[in-house]
C-alpha cells in the first residue's frame, strides 16, 4: 500500500522497535535513552555518521529528525550528512560540500533545514550525475502519498 498510510509507512514516522502489550513503555523508554545517548556522543566530541539501511531518503529523513530531538543542531546535522562524513571516510577532498572542482549531487528543497531539519522532507528538485529528477513523480509512480 501507498506510504505513510500503511503501517510501514508509520514506522518511517515513529522509529522505534514495534512493541505490543507489556513491552510498548519499555521499547519506548529504551529508544528516549538511545536518543539522549546520541546527544550525549555528539557533545561529547564523538563523531556521528548519517546512515541507514531503510528505505533511502524516508528512513534517512528520520535519522536526520531523531539527531535534532536528541539536542544536535540542524546546521550540524546538516554537516553531520555531508562534510563530516566524507571527512570521516577521507573523502572531503572531492565530497561534501560545493565547491569548483568537486563533485556534487544538489537536493533542493522547500524550506530552511538550517532552521528547520524537517525541511528536508520537501523535496523539489534532485540533481545526481547531471540529471534532474522530479522527486513528485517518482514518488507518484512507487506508490508514495504526500503527507
Amino acid at each position: 500500500g501507498p506510504l505513510p498510510g500503511t503501517a510501514p509507512g508509520r514506522g518511517f514516522l515513529a522509529g522505534g522497535l514495534p512493541a505490543e502489550g507489556e513491552n510498548d513503555d519499555l521499547y519506548k523508554r529504551s529508544f528516549a535513552n538511545m536518543i539522549k545517548m546520541v546527544g550525549l556522543l555528539h557533545r561529547s566530541g564523538v563523531q556521528i555518521v548519517a546512515g541507514t539501511d531503510t528505505l533511502v531518503g524516508f528512513g534517512l529523513h528520520r535519522e536526520l529528525e531523531l539527531y535534532r530531538e536528541a539536542g544536535i543542531p540542524a546546521s550540524d546535522i546538516l554537516q553531520i550528512s555531508t562534510l563530516r562524513s566524507a571527512r570521516l571516510m577521507k573523502r572531503d577532498s572531492e565530497l561534501g560540500s560545493i565547491q569548483a572542482g568537486r563533485i556534487a549531487d544538489l537536493v533542493l528543497v522547500a524550506g530552511d533545514p538550517t532552521q528547520d531539519i524537517s525541511a528536508v522532507r520537501n523535496t523539489k528538485l534532485v540533481v545526481k550525475d547531471g540529471v534532474l529528477y522530479d522527486p513528485a513523480r517518482i514518488y507518484e509512480a512507487i506508490g508514495v502519498q504526500p503527507r
